[in-house]
């Protein structure tokens, strides 16, 4: 009798931990990323960059680590409904992270609160004008590896000579 109430014992702390861990890994992984002011559509030219301001929300118990990468989108996306001319995947568009006027790569977001970065990107000569670029940022929790967010940003190429 006394064999059978340790293993229930046994088995109940096992239990209670492994449901402790679960929960805390998917407090961990709870997080949101969106463009401010939903402002994902921006135009930018060979002389006059812009910035997107992201903002990344942390709702979990603890305070939690992200890397934030940008890399160039090749799906599909719509402007005003209609699918827009694209820049072809051999041009790249400048990208730099800023957070608080400072270069940054990785944010550190307080439990339950949110931090904001931007995503400065500036053309590089000889881009064609007219078209459009697609911008994937995501942050990646080290917490978290498989629960990365993402965002999409459209840059509009214009003409530097229209400006």
């Amino acid at each position: 009798m006394r064999k059978s109430t340790i293993g229930t014992f046994l088995m109940f702390i096992a239990l209670a931990f492994l449901s402790n861990f679960s929960t805390a890994y998917a407090q961990s992984c709870n997080s949101e990323l969106s463009v401010i002011n939903n402002r994902d559509a921006r135009s930018a030219s060979e002389n006059d960059p812009t910035q997107f301001q992201i903002e990344i929300l942390n709702n979990s118990s603890s305070s939690q680590r992200y890397y934030i990468e940008v890399a160039n989108y090749d799906g599909i996306f719509n402007i005003k409904g209609k699918k827009p001319p694209r820049l072809n995947s051999n041009y790249d568009l400048n990208v730099l992270i800023y957070q608080n006027n400072s270069q940054n790569t990785m944010i550190i977001v307080p439990a339950r609160s949110t931090a904001n970065f931007q995503v400065a990107v500036s053309v590089p000569i000889g881009t064609p004008i007219n078209r459009w670029g697609g911008l994937e940022v995501k942050a990646i929790n080290d917490a978290c590896p498989d629960g990365a967010v993402s965002t999409l940003l459209k840059l509009f190429v214009a003409d530097p000579n229209e400006e």
